[in-house]
């Protein structure tokens, strides 16, 4: 009788344990799907404005359109004129790619000065402005040239303004990149341009596409029929409720954990067991007893040539804040674990192209690529990397994209061999392949609920929303705004709640 009820108390904690982890990795895939689709935003145009009446002008039109929700121009930080004239200059953040700036050139509107540039037979078009043509000696004689390739991996994203050396050190530490020539040979200011090129999306803590994806239909529809009272309340009616979602879902993103460990037990849907077993092979590295190992103390674990330690470090380096990761705690070393051993093929070529992509820009000199087999293949001592690179058709333009990077793991995938290596052996030494096996099972099917959730929920939303048009619709007809019931209906709930407290 009583090996029954234990047995029947194994079976309800194992169902217990399952649903647990079933949460988990809901919760786990939901935060990696919400980063994946970032929005992806670009700068897709620029204007000057010349002088403060001009300048103040624009200013309030550039307002009354952020207002009613429509696309708007950022302003750069500083100013661009000399004392005598005003120059201000003005971006636009698009999300179609094929809109986004991948090139920009300085240039003097000037034929005979030292920075003439015509762009047009290379596919450049131009900025300038009427009062910056130097029609006058007193006028700057300033232009842009902008070119958008769509073919191309990275794209513009931010534009600043240096005039000190404190504002070139802090815009160089943040990665931004100065365009050479300074604004005073143009008779602006002694002012530099700095712009942020980047290949990735921009990181989103909250996941509010669909409300964003329903006021930009109807905003869309607004604009075919700025008339429509209907489609305006609806559009007023979608950024209160995008206002309130952004608040509720940062309030939720406030609960990533900054804890190393507390990560990775969300991260894999760890149980406590789970966790002590990782962080006891963890103690069998930490040969000093002091709670930190080394890069090269982790590869002597492995049992893999100390030639891949910088291969490792690398690893480290996905989970840590910078890329200097000398020394390594219980935490940053599960950390990295989980991230690195949960990466498919096609997740761990783009680790090893970006090791030498630090940038994004989709490609890497055919150098680094030989210095990367030379990492995984010392000397190459390995015959069978010796006749690759003989058969190997290396650009010969002295680049390679991430595309041809594939191409040669195709065509040879013993030179990467190395890399893949390493995560087979770090997955057999923390929790063991059939752990590793059956983790990565259940997250894919997780993955697919979610996803299929997800469509379900868009599908629901599409219904409701045109279901609502048309009730507003029917109501308008009979002399009733359905907004202003719901504003009513808001405003006793909130009266009500003020009552309560």
């Amino acid at each position: 009788m009583n090996s029954a009820i234990g047995t029947l108390r194994s079976l309800i904690r194992n169902r217990d344990d399952q649903e647990r982890e079933l949460r988990q990795l809901t919760k786990s895939v939901r935060k990696t799907m919400s980063m994946q689709k970032r929005e992806v935003k670009g700068v897709g145009d620029i204007v000057f404005t010349v002088g403060k009446e001009e300048t103040t002008v624009f200013e309030k039109e550039n307002e009354s359109r952020r207002d009613r929700g429509e696309a708007h121009y950022e302003r750069v930080k500083n100013d661009v004129g000399s004392k005598d004239k005003l120059v201000v200059i003005w971006f636009r953040l698009l999300c179609e790619r094929s809109e986004f700036m991948t090139d920009l050139v300085l240039g003097s509107t000037r034929p005979k000065h030292e920075h003439f540039f015509m762009g047009d037979k290379d596919g450049y078009k131009i900025i300038t402005h009427q009062e910056m043509r130097g029609l006058t000696a007193s006028d700057p004689t300033f232009c842009i040239w902008f070119k958008k390739d769509g073919a191309k991996t990275r794209h513009i994203c931010d534009i600043r303004i240096s005039y000190t050396a404190d504002d070139r050190k802090n815009l160089k530490n943040k990665n931004y990149e100065m365009l050479p020539q300074c604004l005073s040979k143009f008779g602006l200011g002694y002012a530099n341009v700095w712009i942020l090129w980047t290949s990735c999306q921009i990181l989103r803590l909250t996941n509010s596409d669909r409300i964003e994806k329903e006021l930009k239909d109807y905003s869309d529809m607004l604009a075919k029929s700025p008339n429509d009272s209907i489609l305006f309340n609806m559009v007023q009616e979608a950024e209160r409720r995008l206002r309130d979602i952004h608040l509720r879902e940062e309030e939720q993103g406030k609960d990533i954990p900054g804890d190393d460990l507390v990560y990775t037990k969300q991260f894999l849907a760890l149980s406590k067991a789970e966790l002590y077993k990782m962080k006891s092979t963890f103690k069998s590295i930490n040969f000093d007893q002091k709670g930190r190992i080394s890069v090269d103390d982790f590869v002597m674990f492995l049992r893999e040539p100390l030639t891949m330690s910088p291969f490792v470090k690398q690893i480290f380096a996905l989970s840590s804040q910078t890329n200097t990761v000398p020394i390594l705690d219980a935490g940053s070393t599960l950390k990295a674990i989980a991230i690195f051993c949960m990466l498919g093929c096609s997740e761990m070529l783009k680790c090893i192209f970006a090791w030498y992509d630090i940038k994004g820009f989709g490609y890497i000199e055919n150098r680094e690529f030989l210095d990367l087999l030379g990492i995984f293949h010392p000397k190459h001592r390995d015959d069978r990397v010796v006749r690759s690179l003989k058969n190997a058709d290396l650009p010969v333009d002295g680049t390679m994209s991430f595309g041809k990077f594939e191409d040669y793991n195709r065509k040879y995938p013993h030179l990467f061999y190395p890399a893949f290596r390493v995560r087979e052996k770090m997955r057999d030494k923390f929790m063991g392949l059939h752990w590793w096996k059956r983790k990565l099972a259940k997250y894919e099917e997780v993955r697919k609920q979610v996803q299929e959730h997800d469509k379900r929920e868009e599908e629901r939303e599409n219904r409701e929303r045109r279901q609502r048009y048309e009730v507003s619709k029917d109501l308008m007809k009979q002399g009733t705004d359905f907004f202003d019931v719901k504003k009513k209906g808001r405003r006793k709930r909130r009266a009500r709640k003020v009552g309560c407290e």
